[in-house]
């Protein structure tokens, strides 16, 4: 027994050691342990070395987006220092990629999205900087939880909205040092974002170099063919029917010509789609939720000149336009010239001075490229006067937009029927989105959205601009609100729409946070003020309720609404926290308002209407709803509600079952029709309560007499 144990005890020592010696040589800390003597061997003390294991971190993974030659942002990181893209010899230590197109649209059409080619990013951002080694990207606050959900690896997400974040400038001079070259397209950007730059990098002996063709050559020869940039969208423009624009082109020129005349301008260039489309009444398909066409326009005091692609203006267009020969009526001539040209030709313009739209409300005036084409001694920035034409809709164009949200509203109340009656189990986020868009082109009219849709669900409705991804779609449960936020572009006008629902029984505090914003959108579509009040100052009156509560938003309550034009538009925003738009409503405007209830982790509301501008005596201006989709009863506790509000809700209510009801029969639509009956009935006024009350007991106190007199007669009878 004795032997075995010392062998044992040996052959544990040569193993130990020989795992010792395999190991790279380093200090390991030991322990030595001493065994006692074997009774029949000598007293030779025996140790084992027992090593302690050092812990290893584990290496980060490595971002293949980020070290790629093949990504596009590889791809991107090669051209900069490649003559054949930079056009020089020298290379760039950056590059900036903007968001948008040439004419600075809100929402860009596919072949636009230069960002979105290299980062991946579908949504709105300021611009991304790819620089050796690193790559960053500004977003707005209401989209950074979605962008760091989003974005790879490689990307560095900031926020656009937070002063203390570094600015794209600061990011680039603390990368790159001083004397650096940066790359971008001022093609994409205002003239004040691209002069803001050059100063700021100036500052650092960075130099900022216009470029617009190095990420459009990545991109045409992108090898993956499903990266590749798409075709440029073919459809044709339309005319924009008399019937809708209730104003001939011809007029509207010399509407615009008289306030150029006023402020000294020989000339202006148009670079806003929706002033374009206006102002020659045509239409077209080149944005996803705007009905507009990409071109640009001068116009002159003698010639209008327009600059689309080919083959985008046909033939019964141009013969609306009188495209002809311009030495026939030298005063009245249309040129339709490439669209590519623009900047050469305004190198060459012979006009002494030339508008160039500044920066508005939304609207971002012209781009950097644009101005630079201009010489200097003939510029002249200012907001362009159809910002103005364009905002106050004609009667023509009111009636529009009124047939838009008719049938919008029949839309929507058969959504929201389908939903209520067959829909509440198995959707979610996403396949209501797919729903609400799919029932809108069920109507005669329709065009496009005019916004991407919004569904949100539960905590996801807590966010104001939440969009719900594959990673983030909720299933549609019955204890919780559900927001929609939608819109349509039809060829009568734009509409856009915000209704929340809940498919279980409301907690009080769901019913308390619903009413309190229907307060508030009925605080602002009852105001009646003077017509020289800002709309700025408007917001305090909607704002009031949820302040009372305790309660804000951080968006506006309103904007513009163009008629069948853009779903946001100068001038007017109504929103206490500007301190330098300070327009006017004026009689025949059409606004939003939508105001909101966030409660994070939990749930949201939001309710939203289009509502019209119209004139009242004595100078004063008041609204009415143009959107007329019923609210959700169950969500209404009636006890929060004055007597002046039951008024308008009921008021609002009758509007829709005497407008909406009559076109949901003729198409047909009676399941439609008793929902929004059901949805709309009247409630009873506070202070005919307390009558019918009164009457009641003065009845049954009547009654009490009557049965007492009865009761004495029979006690004296018998």
């Amino acid at each position: 027994m004795g032997n075995a144990k010392m062998q044992l005890v040996i052959i544990l020592e040569l193993i130990v050691s020989a795992c010792h010696g395999a190991r790279m040589p380093q200090q390991i800390p030991q322990t030595t342990t001493t065994l006692a003597p074997s009774p029949t061997f000598s007293r030779i003390p025996m140790t084992i070395s027992v090593m302690a294991e050092i812990p290893t971190l584990p290496s980060p993974p490595e971002c293949i987006d980020a070290t790629s030659p093949m990504a596009p942002l590889g791809r991107l990181r090669s051209a900069m220092r490649n003559s054949a893209y930079t056009q020089m010899n020298a290379f760039f230590d950056a590059f900036l990629i903007f968001y948008t197109d040439e004419h600075l649209s809100e929402e860009p059409s596919p072949e636009e999205r230069r960002l979105e080619y290299i980062s991946g990013w579908d949504g709105a951002g300021t611009a991304a900087v790819v620089a050796e080694g690193g790559a960053a990207v500004w977003v707005p606050s209401g989209e950074l939880e979605r962008a760091r959900v989003t974005f790879s690896c490689a990307w560095l997400v900031l926020d656009a909205d937070d002063p203390s974040q570094p600015t794209i400038a600061e990011w680039i001079a603390e990368r790159l040092g001083r004397n650096g070259r940066i790359g971008g397209d001022a093609r994409l950007t205002s003239v004040g974002e691209w002069q803001g730059l050059t100063s700021a990098l100036q500052r650092e002996g960075i130099q900022l170099i216009h470029i617009s063709t190095l990420v459009d050559q990545l991109w045409n020869e992108e090898p993956d063919l499903e990266k590749r940039r798409p075709d440029f969208i073919k459809t044709v423009a339309n005319e924009h029917s008399l019937q809708y624009a209730g104003v001939s082109w011809r007029e509207k020129v010399t509407a615009v010509r008289n306030e150029l005349k006023a402020v000294g301008a020989d000339a202006m260039i148009v670079t806003a789609l929706d002033e374009v489309a206006w102002l020659l009444n045509i239409r077209g398909l080149d944005l996803p939720h705007a009905p507009l066409l990409k071109a640009f326009v001068i116009i002159g005091a003698r010639d209008v000149r327009i600059f689309a692609p080919p083959g985008k203006l046909p033939l019964r267009v141009r013969e609306a336009l009188d495209v002809s020969n311009c030495f026939v009526n030298n005063n009245n001539c249309t040129r339709v010239i490439e669209y590519t040209t623009i900047y050469v030709e305004l190198r060459r313009s012979t006009e002494a001075k030339i508008l160039i739209p500044a920066a508005g409300t939304f609207q971002r005036g012209a781009s950097a490229a644009i101005a630079q084409s201009v010489p200097q001694s003939k510029k002249m920035f200012q907001l362009s006067p159809i910002i103005y034409l364009k905002a106050q809709k004609n009667q023509a164009e009111a009636n529009g937009m009124t047939r838009a949200h008719l049938r919008d509203a029949v839309a929507m109340c058969t959504l929201l029927n389908y939903l209520e009656v067959y829909g509440k189990t198995g959707l979610t986020e996403k396949s209501i989105t797919k729903k609400v868009d799919i029932t809108r082109e069920t109507q005669a009219s329709f065009v496009s959205t005019s916004i991407k849709t919004r569904v949100s669900f539960g905590p996801n409705a807590a966010e104001p601009e939440y969009r719900p991804t594959n990673k983030t779609d909720k299933k549609i449960f019955k204890n919780a609100t559900l927001v929609i936020q939608s819109g349509g572009q039809y060829i009568e006008g734009t509409t856009i729409v915000t209704r929340t629902v809940h498919f279980g029984t409301p907690t009080r505090e769901d019913r308390r946070a619903y009413t309190t914003v229907l307060r508030s959108l009925g605080a602002l579509a009852t105001l009646s003020a003077p017509a020289t009040v800002p709309a700025a100052h408007a917001d305090p009156v909607a704002r009031a309720p949820l302040w009372a509560a305790g309660q804000d938003y951080p968006h506006p309550t309103g904007h513009g609404v163009g008629a069948a034009l853009n779903r946001r538009e100068d001038p007017v925003v109504i929103d206490y926290r500007q301190d330098t738009n300070l327009h006017t409503f004026k009689e025949g405007y059409f606004v939003t308002c939508e105001p909101g209830w966030y409660d994070p982790g939990k749930f949201g509301v939001r309710l939203g209407n289009v509502l019209e501008v119209i004139g009242k005596p004595i100078g004063y201006l008041a609204f009415k709803e143009a959107t007329l989709v019923p609210y959700e009863p169950k969500l209404i506790d009636r006890s929060m509600l004055t007597e002046y509000e039951i008024t308008w809700l009921n008021s609002y209510n009758a509007r829709i079952r005497t407008t909406v009801g009559p076109e949901l029969k003729d198409q047909g639509l009676m399941d439609v029709y008793f929902w929004m009956m059901n949805k709309t009935v009247p409630m009873e006024l506070p202070s005919k309560m307390k009558k019918t009350h009164a009457s009641s007991s003065i009845s049954l106190r009547g009654n009490w007499v009557i049965l007492a007199f009865i009761l004495f007669q029979n006690r004296f009878l018998n």
